[in-house]
Protein backbone atom coordinates (compact mmCIF):
# COMPACT_ATOMS: atom_id res chain seq x y z
CA UNK A 1 0.00 0.00 0.00
CA UNK A 2 0.96 3.20 -0.87
CA UNK A 3 1.90 5.61 1.59
CA UNK A 4 -0.08 8.51 3.05
CA UNK A 5 2.16 11.37 1.87
CA UNK A 6 2.20 10.14 -1.63
CA UNK A 7 -1.78 9.76 -1.99
CA UNK A 8 -1.66 13.30 0.14
CA UNK A 9 0.08 14.97 -2.57
CA UNK A 10 -1.70 12.94 -5.64
CA UNK A 11 -5.16 14.08 -4.05
CA UNK A 12 -3.28 17.61 -4.64
CA UNK A 13 -2.46 17.27 -8.30
CA UNK A 14 -6.46 16.08 -8.30
CA UNK A 15 -7.33 19.16 -6.77
CA UNK A 16 -5.65 21.81 -8.92
CA UNK A 17 -7.05 20.05 -12.02
CA UNK A 18 -10.45 20.05 -10.63
CA UNK A 19 -10.23 23.70 -10.44
CA UNK A 20 -8.97 23.85 -13.91
CA UNK A 21 -11.47 21.99 -15.48
CA UNK A 22 -14.06 23.92 -13.72
CA UNK A 23 -12.77 27.26 -14.85
CA UNK A 24 -12.60 26.12 -18.37
CA UNK A 25 -16.30 24.91 -18.28
CA UNK A 26 -16.97 28.00 -16.83
CA UNK A 27 -15.10 29.90 -19.76
CA UNK A 28 -17.10 27.72 -22.61
CA UNK A 29 -20.09 28.33 -20.69
CA UNK A 30 -19.87 32.28 -20.77
CA UNK A 31 -18.73 32.71 -24.45
CA UNK A 32 -21.72 30.05 -24.94
CA UNK A 33 -24.15 32.86 -23.54
CA UNK A 34 -22.40 35.87 -24.90
CA UNK A 35 -22.63 33.89 -28.83
CA UNK A 36 -26.54 33.08 -28.06
CA UNK A 37 -27.37 36.15 -27.07
CA UNK A 38 -25.17 38.13 -30.32
CA UNK A 39 -27.12 35.92 -32.49
CA UNK A 40 -30.24 36.93 -31.60
CA UNK A 41 -29.42 40.53 -32.13
CA UNK A 42 -27.84 39.48 -35.42
CA UNK A 43 -31.21 38.00 -36.39
CA UNK A 44 -33.42 41.25 -35.55
CA UNK A 45 -30.75 43.39 -37.46
CA UNK A 46 -31.29 41.16 -40.59
CA UNK A 47 -34.87 41.20 -40.29
CA UNK A 48 -34.88 44.89 -40.59
CA UNK A 49 -32.63 44.99 -43.69
CA UNK A 50 -35.05 41.85 -44.98
CA UNK A 51 -38.20 43.86 -45.16
CA UNK A 52 -36.91 46.86 -46.99
CA UNK A 53 -34.42 44.49 -49.38
CA UNK A 54 -37.09 42.39 -50.44
CA UNK A 55 -39.45 45.29 -51.41
CA UNK A 56 -36.47 47.24 -53.65
CA UNK A 57 -34.51 44.58 -54.90
CA UNK A 58 -34.53 44.53 -58.44
CA UNK A 59 -34.63 40.38 -59.53
CA UNK A 60 -34.66 37.17 -57.45
CA UNK A 61 -30.81 36.98 -57.44
CA UNK A 62 -29.03 38.01 -54.65
CA UNK A 63 -25.62 39.37 -56.34
CA UNK A 64 -23.21 39.33 -53.25
CA UNK A 65 -23.43 43.59 -53.23
CA UNK A 66 -20.93 43.53 -56.15
CA UNK A 67 -21.51 46.61 -58.55
CA UNK A 68 -23.21 46.28 -61.81
CA UNK A 69 -19.41 46.47 -64.13
CA UNK A 70 -18.10 43.80 -61.80
CA UNK A 71 -16.78 40.54 -63.45
CA UNK A 72 -16.76 38.10 -60.70
CA UNK A 73 -14.04 34.58 -60.43
CA UNK A 74 -15.96 32.06 -62.60
CA UNK A 75 -14.95 29.74 -59.89
CA UNK A 76 -16.87 28.54 -56.58
CA UNK A 77 -14.69 29.61 -53.32
CA UNK A 78 -14.95 27.24 -50.38
CA UNK A 79 -14.21 28.88 -47.51
CA UNK A 80 -13.42 26.81 -43.88
CA UNK A 81 -13.89 27.50 -40.87
CA UNK A 82 -11.38 25.61 -38.46
CA UNK A 83 -10.80 26.56 -34.57
CA UNK A 84 -8.00 28.81 -33.88
CA UNK A 85 -6.04 26.14 -32.01
CA UNK A 86 -6.02 22.38 -31.45
CA UNK A 87 -8.76 21.83 -29.19
CA UNK A 88 -11.54 21.28 -31.16
CA UNK A 89 -11.08 17.36 -31.21
CA UNK A 90 -11.81 15.77 -34.56
CA UNK A 91 -14.71 18.27 -35.81
CA UNK A 92 -11.83 19.91 -38.08
CA UNK A 93 -10.29 16.67 -39.18
CA UNK A 94 -14.31 16.11 -40.40
CA UNK A 95 -14.86 19.04 -42.44
CA UNK A 96 -11.91 18.75 -43.99
CA UNK A 97 -12.85 14.95 -45.02
CA UNK A 98 -16.02 16.38 -46.11
CA UNK A 99 -14.52 19.41 -48.16
CA UNK A 100 -12.73 17.13 -49.83
CA UNK A 101 -15.47 15.05 -51.36
CA UNK A 102 -16.01 17.94 -53.54
CA UNK A 103 -12.66 19.85 -54.02
CA UNK A 104 -11.50 20.47 -57.72
CA UNK A 105 -8.53 22.32 -58.12
CA UNK A 106 -9.53 23.62 -61.23
CA UNK A 107 -13.34 24.43 -60.40
CA UNK A 108 -12.45 25.63 -56.59
CA UNK A 109 -10.58 28.26 -54.82
CA UNK A 110 -10.13 27.26 -50.61
CA UNK A 111 -9.84 30.41 -48.09
CA UNK A 112 -9.50 29.43 -43.96
CA UNK A 113 -10.25 30.79 -41.26
CA UNK A 114 -8.57 29.62 -38.21
CA UNK A 115 -4.92 28.70 -38.03
CA UNK A 116 -6.01 24.80 -37.11
CA UNK A 117 -7.00 24.67 -40.60
CA UNK A 118 -4.19 25.76 -42.14
CA UNK A 119 -2.25 23.29 -40.24
CA UNK A 120 -4.51 20.39 -41.39
CA UNK A 121 -4.35 21.64 -44.67
CA UNK A 122 -0.99 21.59 -45.03
CA UNK A 123 -0.52 18.20 -43.87
CA UNK A 124 -2.94 16.82 -46.10
CA UNK A 125 -1.19 18.36 -48.73
CA UNK A 126 -4.37 20.94 -50.05
CA UNK A 127 -3.71 24.27 -50.97
CA UNK A 128 -5.22 27.16 -50.35
CA UNK A 129 -5.44 30.75 -51.21
CA UNK A 130 -5.41 33.07 -48.09
CA UNK A 131 -6.29 32.45 -44.38
CA UNK A 132 -7.44 34.76 -41.51
CA UNK A 133 -7.67 34.63 -38.19
CA UNK A 134 -10.84 33.01 -36.43
CA UNK A 135 -12.29 36.42 -34.79
CA UNK A 136 -11.20 36.39 -31.02
CA UNK A 137 -14.28 38.54 -29.79
CA UNK A 138 -17.84 37.18 -29.64
CA UNK A 139 -19.39 40.81 -30.35
CA UNK A 140 -18.72 42.95 -33.13
CA UNK A 141 -16.95 40.93 -35.15
CA UNK A 142 -15.51 42.35 -38.23
CA UNK A 143 -15.57 39.80 -41.43
CA UNK A 144 -15.01 42.59 -44.20
CA UNK A 145 -11.97 41.98 -45.15
CA UNK A 146 -13.34 38.15 -45.78
CA UNK A 147 -16.36 39.34 -47.36
CA UNK A 148 -14.04 41.43 -49.81
CA UNK A 149 -12.44 38.20 -50.83
CA UNK A 150 -16.16 36.52 -50.98
CA UNK A 151 -17.12 39.13 -53.44
CA UNK A 152 -14.63 38.71 -56.16
CA UNK A 153 -16.11 34.81 -56.57
CA UNK A 154 -19.26 34.12 -58.52
CA UNK A 155 -20.41 31.40 -55.61
CA UNK A 156 -19.27 30.84 -51.94
CA UNK A 157 -19.84 27.96 -49.97
CA UNK A 158 -19.05 27.66 -46.30
CA UNK A 159 -17.81 24.72 -44.79
CA UNK A 160 -17.88 24.63 -41.18
CA UNK A 161 -19.70 22.75 -37.71
CA UNK A 162 -23.46 24.17 -36.94
CA UNK A 163 -24.49 23.63 -33.31
CA UNK A 164 -26.99 21.74 -32.94
CA UNK A 165 -27.00 20.52 -28.85
CA UNK A 166 -24.28 20.85 -26.65
CA UNK A 167 -24.19 16.96 -27.06
CA UNK A 168 -23.99 17.97 -31.08
CA UNK A 169 -22.50 19.59 -33.64
CA UNK A 170 -22.46 18.54 -37.25
CA UNK A 171 -20.52 19.31 -40.36
CA UNK A 172 -22.28 21.47 -42.53
CA UNK A 173 -22.00 22.79 -46.49
CA UNK A 174 -24.21 26.23 -47.55
CA UNK A 175 -23.97 28.24 -49.90
CA UNK A 176 -24.03 31.44 -49.03
CA UNK A 177 -27.12 32.76 -51.62
CA UNK A 178 -28.84 29.71 -49.80
CA UNK A 179 -28.08 30.85 -46.53
CA UNK A 180 -29.14 34.33 -46.69
CA UNK A 181 -32.84 33.24 -48.36
CA UNK A 182 -32.65 30.68 -45.41
CA UNK A 183 -32.82 33.63 -43.03
CA UNK A 184 -35.40 35.61 -45.26
CA UNK A 185 -37.44 33.04 -45.25
CA UNK A 186 -38.98 33.32 -41.87
CA UNK A 187 -39.11 37.41 -41.81
CA UNK A 188 -42.84 38.47 -42.05
CA UNK A 189 -42.77 41.49 -44.26
CA UNK A 190 -44.80 44.05 -43.44
CA UNK A 191 -47.76 45.80 -46.01
CA UNK A 192 -45.15 48.86 -46.23
CA UNK A 193 -44.77 49.67 -49.66
CA UNK A 194 -41.34 51.01 -50.79
CA UNK A 195 -40.91 52.23 -54.19
CA UNK A 196 -39.21 54.82 -56.85
CA UNK A 197 -42.51 56.25 -56.20
CA UNK A 198 -42.65 57.57 -52.85
CA UNK A 199 -38.86 56.58 -51.74
CA UNK A 200 -36.10 58.57 -53.32
CA UNK A 201 -32.91 56.35 -53.84
CA UNK A 202 -28.92 58.06 -53.70
CA UNK A 203 -27.41 57.67 -55.82
CA UNK A 204 -29.46 54.93 -57.55
CA UNK A 205 -31.88 51.94 -56.80
CA UNK A 206 -29.11 49.47 -57.79
CA UNK A 207 -26.49 51.36 -55.71
CA UNK A 208 -29.05 50.90 -52.84
CA UNK A 209 -29.81 48.06 -53.13
CA UNK A 210 -25.92 46.51 -53.79
CA UNK A 211 -25.63 48.06 -49.97
CA UNK A 212 -28.19 46.00 -48.77
CA UNK A 213 -26.94 43.30 -50.35
CA UNK A 214 -23.01 43.41 -49.12
CA UNK A 215 -24.53 44.30 -45.27
CA UNK A 216 -26.63 41.57 -45.43
CA UNK A 217 -23.63 39.13 -46.71
CA UNK A 218 -21.67 40.71 -43.29
CA UNK A 219 -24.74 39.45 -41.18
CA UNK A 220 -24.53 36.00 -42.88
CA UNK A 221 -20.98 35.48 -43.00
CA UNK A 222 -20.38 36.44 -39.22
CA UNK A 223 -23.32 34.37 -38.22
CA UNK A 224 -22.14 31.27 -39.86
CA UNK A 225 -18.68 31.93 -38.14
CA UNK A 226 -20.82 32.64 -34.73
CA UNK A 227 -22.41 29.48 -35.06
CA UNK A 228 -19.10 27.90 -35.47
CA UNK A 229 -17.44 29.42 -32.87
CA UNK A 230 -20.72 28.27 -31.01
CA UNK A 231 -19.84 24.41 -31.82
CA UNK A 232 -16.71 24.85 -30.71
CA UNK A 233 -17.51 26.10 -27.52
CA UNK A 234 -19.81 23.26 -26.73
CA UNK A 235 -17.45 21.05 -27.90
CA UNK A 236 -15.05 22.23 -25.42
CA UNK A 237 -17.36 22.32 -22.65
CA UNK A 238 -18.59 19.41 -23.17
CA UNK A 239 -14.68 17.85 -23.34
CA UNK A 240 -14.02 20.07 -19.71
CA UNK A 241 -17.50 18.16 -18.35
CA UNK A 242 -16.49 14.72 -18.85
CA UNK A 243 -12.83 15.92 -18.34
CA UNK A 244 -13.89 17.47 -14.27
CA UNK A 245 -16.38 13.92 -14.13
CA UNK A 246 -13.25 11.95 -14.55
CA UNK A 247 -11.32 13.92 -12.18
CA UNK A 248 -13.60 14.16 -9.44
CA UNK A 249 -14.04 10.05 -9.43
CA UNK A 250 -10.03 9.65 -9.62
CA UNK A 251 -9.74 12.49 -6.63
CA UNK A 252 -12.57 10.34 -4.65
CA UNK A 253 -10.88 7.28 -5.11
CA UNK A 254 -7.12 8.36 -4.51
CA UNK A 255 -8.84 10.15 -1.32
CA UNK A 256 -10.58 6.88 0.07
CA UNK A 257 -7.00 5.08 -0.71
CA UNK A 258 -5.40 7.87 1.24
CA UNK A 259 -7.78 6.99 4.45
CA UNK A 260 -7.22 3.84 4.11
CA UNK A 261 -3.40 4.04 4.30
CA UNK A 262 -3.70 6.01 7.08
CA UNK A 263 -5.80 3.91 9.16
CA UNK A 264 -3.61 0.94 8.13
CA UNK A 265 -0.21 3.17 9.81
CA UNK A 266 -2.56 3.91 12.98
CA UNK A 267 -3.00 0.14 12.98
CA UNK A 268 0.59 -0.71 12.60
CA UNK A 269 1.81 1.17 15.00
CA UNK A 270 -1.18 0.27 17.71
CA UNK A 271 0.12 -3.14 17.19
CA UNK A 272 3.74 -2.11 17.43
CA UNK A 273 2.62 -0.03 20.79
CA UNK A 274 0.82 -3.62 22.22
CA UNK A 275 4.01 -5.36 21.41
CA UNK A 276 6.30 -3.48 23.22
CA UNK A 277 4.04 -3.59 26.09
CA UNK A 278 3.40 -7.29 26.11
CA UNK A 279 7.49 -7.48 26.09
CA UNK A 280 8.24 -5.06 28.84
CA UNK A 281 5.66 -7.54 30.94
CA UNK A 282 7.31 -10.71 30.23
CA UNK A 283 10.35 -8.50 31.09
CA UNK A 284 9.13 -7.41 34.32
Amino acid sequence: MRRPVELLNDKKTMDTLLTLTSAFEGIASTHLANIRSEVIKSNLFFEDLWQVYSKIRVDNEFHFGRSQKAKPIQKELFVFVAAEGGFSGDIDQRIIEFLEESYDPIKNDILVVGKHGTSLLDQMEIPYIKFYDLPTHDRNINVGPLVKDIQKYQLTSMFYSQYITLDNQKVRRIQLTAYVAELGSDVKISSDIISEFNYIFEPSLYAVVSHFEETMLYVAVSQIILDAKLAQYASRFKSMSQAKQVTTEARDRIFTQYRHSVRALQDERLKETINNLHDKRKRT
